[in-house]
């Protein structure tokens, strides 16, 4: 979503900047995760942690969902409309 969904929602005069901001995010969450994991695997084992990176990761996959608007059948302009910087 990083790469793809900006070019499909945000006007060009903004999307360097969500662009920009969606990889910094991801970028955090991947050293928090890296950070987190070792820990996690040597408390909980490999099972439950799996099974929490598993659940972070559906919980992204519905966030996005709720959260992402629908582009199909608009032009850019009207998928656009409601940004601005």
């Amino acid at each position: 979503m990083t790469n793809v969904y900006p070019g499909e929602v945000l006007p060009t005069e903004i999307r360097g900047i969500g662009t920009g901001f969606a990889a910094a995010v991801s970028r955090v969450g991947a050293g928090i995760g890296i950070f987190l994991l070792p820990i996690s695997m040597e408390s909980l084992g490999s099972g439950p942690t799996m099974l929490i990176a598993a659940g972070v990761a559906l919980a992204g996959a519905a966030l996005s969902q709720w959260l992402a608007p629908e582009t199909k059948g608009k032009t850019l302009t009207e998928a656009a409309a409601g940004y601005s910087h």
